[in-house]
Formats: C-alpha cells, sequence, structure tokens
C-alpha cells in the first residue's frame, strides 16, 4: 500500500453551537462548497468529506463556515489497514518527536481511544526512530467509524464564521475603495449573501473605474461563489445636486441620494437592509453627524462592519485578500470627483432637508433613476 490521500475532512466551528438548527447550516455550508469548489461532498452530522486534490484544497481556503480541515487517507475500518496506511504516511513525514490521538466515532470498535492510542504509538516508535512528545510533537490523527477510518498528520485552518447566506441577504455600496471589500467580506463571513450596488457618472467615470469595480468583484465572489452587482448611471442627478447654493453639503445630498435609491432597490429585491465600508472619521462624509443625517433616507438597516477597524488592519486585510493592489489603483470614483474644496464635517438635517426642497426635482430624477438608469450584472465563479 502507498500513501495516497483520498479525501478531505472538513471541520465546522461556530456552527456546532447551533443545536436543533446545526443541519441547516451544514447543508448550507455543503451547498457553498459545491458553488465554489465544484464537486459535491458527503455531509455528516459532525464533518463533510470531500474528494481531495489540491485544487479542492485552496478552493477550501475561501469558504467561510469552516473552521479547519485535513487531507486524510480513508481506509475500512479494521487494525490492519489502520497501521499500513499509518506506515506510510510517516514514510513521507519529516520529524523528530510525534504524538498520537484517536478519536473512536464508533464505539464498538474493541479498543478504547486512549488504548488505541497507546498501541498505535508504540507501532510508530518500532517503525522509527522518532521520540514521544505530548505537548509539541508531530500530531497523528486517527478518526475511527464504523465503515471507515481517516488518517491524517496536517490541519488547515479556515475562515471561520458561519456558512455565507445562511442569515439572509443585504445590498452593498462598493467602491473601488479599500474598505468597501474588506466590509463585504466581513458581511459574507457572518453568514450574509451580499449583492451589490454602484454609483457611476459617465463620461467622468470612465472604463477604468467600471473595470476596477469589475475586478473587485470577481475576486469577492471567490469567497461566494456568485454576486449581483446594480450599476446605477447617476450623472443627471449629480449634476443637479451641484447647483445647490450651500456646496459644503454637496457630499452630503449625494449620499442621502444614494441611500434613498438604495433603499427602494433593495425593498424591491427583498434584501433585509444595506451595508457599507464606512469608517468612523475617515471623510467628512463618516463623522457621526455626517453618518446621522445621511442613513435617515433609508428605509432598512444600514450594517457597518468595519465602523471602528483600524486602517492599517484593514490595508493588511486586503492585502491578504488579493484586493489591495486592485483598490490602489487610480480612478474617477464619484464621491472624490463630486467632493467640495470645503465639506461640511457636522451637518445639520434641517439644512440638508432644506436644501433637497429647494432641488424639487429630486424626486423626479431618483424615480427615473431607479426605472431606467440602473443595470443589473451576473456574476459566477464558474
Amino acid at each position: 500500500m502507498t500513501l495516497k490521500y483520498n479525501e478531505i475532512l472538513i471541520r465546522f466551528g461556530e456552527l456546532s453551537t447551533k443545536r436543533k438548527n446545526k443541519m441547516l447550516f451544514v447543508r448550507k455550508l455543503a451547498k457553498n462548497i459545491k458553488n465554489i469548489v465544484g464537486l459535491h461532498c458527503e455531509v455528516q452530522f459532525d464533518r463533510i468529506f470531500l474528494k481531495y486534490s489540491e485544487k479542492n484544497i485552496e478552493g477550501l481556503k475561501k469558504i467561510f463556515g469552516i473552521s479547519s480541515f485535513s487531507p486524510v487517507i480513508k481506509v475500512e475500518t479494521n487494525e490492519k489497514n489502520i497501521k499500513e496506511s499509518i506506515k506510510n504516511l510517516i514514510k513521507e513525514i519529516k520529524t523528530d518527536n510525534f504524538r498520537v490521538t484517536v478519536k473512536r466515532h464508533w464505539k464498538e470498535f474493541p479498543k478504547t481511544s486512549m488504548e488505541y492510542a497507546k498501541e498505535l504509538g508504540g507501532f510508530i516508535l518500532r517503525n522509527t526512530d522518532w521520540k514521544v512528545d505530548i505537548k509539541n510533537g508531530l500530531k497523528i490523527e486517527v478518526e475511527i467509524r464504523k465503515e471507515y477510518t481517516y488518517i491524517f498528520a496536517k490541519r488547515y485552518k479556515g475562515l471561520g464564521g458561519y456558512p455565507t447566506g445562511i442569515n439572509g441577504k443585504v445590498l452593498h455600496l462598493i467602491s473601488g475603495g479599500i474598505d468597501s471589500p474588506i466590509a463585504a467580506l466581513d458581511m459574507m463571513k457572518r453568514g450574509i449573501h451580499v449583492d451589490f450596488l454602484n454609483f457611476i457618472t459617465p463620461p467622468m467615470t470612465d472604463f477604468k473605474t467600471v473595470e476596477k469595480i469589475d475586478k473587485i468583484i470577481n475576486k469577492l465572489i471567490e469567497y461566494q461563489g456568485s454576486a449581483k452587482l446594480f450599476r446605477s448611471n447617476y450623472t443627471d442627478l449629480m449634476n443637479y445636486e451641484g447647483l445647490t447654493n450651500f456646496q459644503s453639503y454637496k457630499i452630503i445630498l449625494m449620499r442621502r441620494s444614494f441611500y434613498r435609491i438604495a433603499s427602494k432597490l433593495a425593498i424591491k429585491y427583498n434584501y433585509l437592509g444595506i451595508s457599507n465600508g464606512e469608517n468612523i472619521g475617515q471623510v467628512a462624509s463618516q463623522t457621526l453627524e455626517s453618518m446621522l443625517v445621511i442613513q435617515s433616507q433609508s428605509e432598512l438597516p444600514i450594517y457597518r462592519p468595519i465602523l471602528t477597524a483600524d486602517k492599517q488592519e484593514t490595508i493588511n486585510r486586503s492585502i491578504k485578500f488579493g484586493l489591495y493592489e486592485i483598490s490602489i489603483q487610480k480612478a474617477n470614483e464619484t464621491c472624490e470627483m463630486f467632493a467640495p474644496d470645503n465639506p461640511i464635517i457636522k451637518p445639520k438635517l434641517k439644512v440638508a432637508k432644506k436644501l433637497e426642497d429647494e432641488l424639487e426635482l429630486f424626486p423626479k430624477l431618483e424615480k427615473e433613476n431607479l426605472e431606467n438608469k440602473i443595470e443589473i450584472i451576473e456574476y459566477d465563479i464558474f
């Protein structure tokens, strides 16, 4: 018998706290694995098993809801098979110290977990020059089940969290910056399916701007499998807002309009909330006063998963998830182009309402935007 991994054993952490609803979460996780990896898997109450390949190993690294996973040697449960597989496994491992753990899920196996761990430890000592180190040695693990036993010596850390989509869906305001893509990933990690809304202002926002958003979403769906993008042509509204007498309020008026449009769109398509990448104090529209004035236009909850995040930590995560080099590419972002020289940082709600009343075509232009100027683009990993 030669060493050959034939399956991947997948573990889930937070899902185990769901008790009666646990299998709903597990089945959703299995569905997400199918959507991202492209293969069906075997679902058990406490484990999921997937066919082994290096490609599948890489795919599992991008799936929320997994605590860890291991490439395993799967053999029929009998002592001869188990020892023969361990003998082949240790030939491929370079170490000086080891330890053995056994989990006896099948209680009719003739030896207890402790007894069999000792027996296998002795077997390894006789076939190597290794030493036992029960604290720091390489961990060789054996999981015994009724039909099959799984043998492995490596664990990959998963992304954790909940299976994306198990907790509903939100509409996420996506920009080409560093923050909003990371905020989207945080929502996915908590089991929420994320679709996207982006505002463009052609001809000011050019092909590079559109392409940048496209690249970001294609990277994000590696962790979700699929997504929709609602792309709103906001040019007419942006030009109209520029007529306001209080130029310092332009960004506030624009973002209030964003949330009126986003809220109506989200309700139409049955989203449970709106999310974004806002971070306290980072720009003028993200002071507490500004957010209070802006968010009043939404009929749905607004979720801000990185509201208090450290900027350098967000940058580090952007690098980790392969988003940073895309996010720092130069592009003509709508908010940046529209920003006044001296934006107000402590706006008043009554002033914002007064300015909107003066721009009496606002409701008509927003209605037209919702009805005629939003393009829906489907993204899928396959």
